[in-house]
């Protein structure tokens, strides 16, 4: 009965007999939850399809907005379904920039791929977009789910779209998006590499650990990249006969980097990838014997769960603050605007401004300061040019490109000049605490026991209403 939960008739009555306080008061037996169970089940399978679309169509009828589209074969039968609602709409139009989209996860009976594309917020957690079931991984499923997520996103192109790299999503994302900068998936890549390394297994870890020490360089210039790839795998004698890694070599400035130093928030790749832990979220939804109406009750479960916690993150976050450990003012600017995840990377840039910096050069022309760095946490000489009449500034290592965040760099000349707080321009909106308004100031907190049996008993009550 419990789809959302992945537990049967037993437990259910067990927690029904929790809920009204006794066996005796619940009004069924063990057997009456059991045969129930399988009458839905039945019920539900003849009829599996439709139920999953009316869903989609009530809805479209009692939300404020909810987008959905589908298609059936000759046989009637779904093949092809998409939905966003509006907050997932809301999350787009702020943290969408950066996408991921990866279709790997096998959710029901039919074999229907889970689809959805994902982002990062502001609290450095994953957030669904837009969702989708499709039936089969082609060019032309992909082109039309393309088309219907920018129909959804009222034609706004995101920034960049993180694939793996099937060649038919390759040629999709080539047709559809105009705009957007198509990169591979680092993990996915990386991923690979035990395989692709050979079978002298007992090196694998030092040549993995040396791999990804260039890959995730931010400071690797893309010349040194490349020299230390080919220095790396001549040490442990990968040779030129290994294709793989010739070919993951050829696309290095579309999943590298140290190649990827020009994109705008760049640094969001980083926290788009596909990670365990959104493995781990997706995996809820896995269930090869589940009805599509299964899965929509798995999956508007986990999204309540997710969304419960942006909220209480959101409200955490506006009604707490950081520990200061300077008395520099940018510091206190930085913990008001920013969530407490990104201002720990920022309250590091502001503690290492104040030490390991060295000037080794200065220069002025036409109202622009140039001031070379010698950063010695790192080992590089930045150069910053500020501009005094308009406060622009920019660094050579481009981390507000990157990441959206003033470097130690920036902070210094801008301190050395009188500027006490961040500029405005500088204060990327997808990082502060109202990146979303503040409509999630009050988040109520039940216990957890309670928030289980009101899952219980909302899904009784939905499945009921099926019948």
């Amino acid at each position: 009965m419990n789809s959302r939960l992945k537990i049967g008739a037993t437990k259910t009555y067990k927690m029904c007999k929790e809920h009204v306080n006794g066996f005796e008061n619940i009004g069924a037996s063990l057997n009456d939850f059991k045969n129930f169970h399988r009458d839905v089940k039945c019920y539900i399978n003849e009829r599996d399809g439709q139920l999953f679309i009316d869903r989609f169509k009530n809805l479209a009828d009692t939300r404020e907005y909810f987008y959905f589209d589908y298609e059936v074969d000759v046989d009637n039968s779904l093949v092809r379904a998409v939905w966003a609602d509006r907050i997932a709409g809301r999350n787009y139009a702020v943290f969408g920039n950066a996408v991921s989209f990866y279709p790997t996860y096998a959710t029901n009976k039919y074999f229907m791929v889970f689809t959805p594309f994902t982002g990062v917020d502001n609290h450095r957690w994953s957030v669904i977009f837009f969702g989708a079931l499709l039936s089969r991984e082609n060019e032309e499923s992909f082109t039309w789910l393309f088309k219907r997520f920018l129909e959804a996103m009222g034609g706004k192109e995101p920034e960049y779209i993180i694939t793996d790299q099937d060649p038919d999503i390759i040629s999709s994302v080539a047709n559809v998006f105009k705009t957007a900068r198509h990169r591979f998936c680092m993990w996915h890549i990386l991923n690979k590499v035990p395989v692709k390394f050979g079978s002298n297994t007992k090196d694998l870890p030092d040549f993995f650990r040396d791999l990804n020490a260039i890959v995730w360089d931010e400071d690797l210039e893309p010349g040194d990249f490349d020299k230390r790839w080919g220095e790396i795998l001549a040490d442990y004698g990968v040779g030129l006969e290994r294709n793989w890694f010739q070919e993951v070599f050829k696309i290095r400035r579309q999943w590298v980097l140290a190649h990827c130093k020009d994109l705008i928030i760049g640094g969001v790749l980083r926290t788009t990838q596909k990670s365990e832990s959104e493995n781990s979220f997706f995996k809820k939804f896995e269930n090869n014997s589940g009805t599509l109406v299964e899965f929509w009750m798995r999956f508007e479960s986990a999204i309540d769960q997710q969304r419960h916690t942006q909220k209480k993150l959101d409200s955490d976050n506006r009604h707490s603050s950081p520990k200061l450990l300077t008395q520099l003012p940018v510091e206190l600017h930085g913990s008001r605007v920013y969530t407490h995840e990104l201002f720990e990377d920022f309250q590091q840039e502001v503690i290492s401004f104040t030490s390991g910096l060295n000037a080794r050069g200065f220069s002025e022309e036409n109202g622009v300061e140039i001031t070379n760095l010698k950063d010695a946490l790192r080992g590089k000489v930045f150069d910053i040019q500020f501009n005094t009449r308009t406060y622009q500034v920019t660094c050579t290592c481009m981390k507000f490109e990157r990441c959206g965040m003033l470097c130690r760099h920036i902070i210094s000349i801008l301190s050395s000049n009188g500027v006490k707080t961040i500029p405005d321009a500088y204060v990327a909106r997808r990082w502060c605490k109202d990146a979303v308004g503040k409509k999630n100031e009050n988040v109520e907190l039940v216990d957890s026991r309670q928030i289980e049996l009101t899952k219980l008993w909302s899904e009784v009550y939905e499945t009921v209403g099926l019948l």
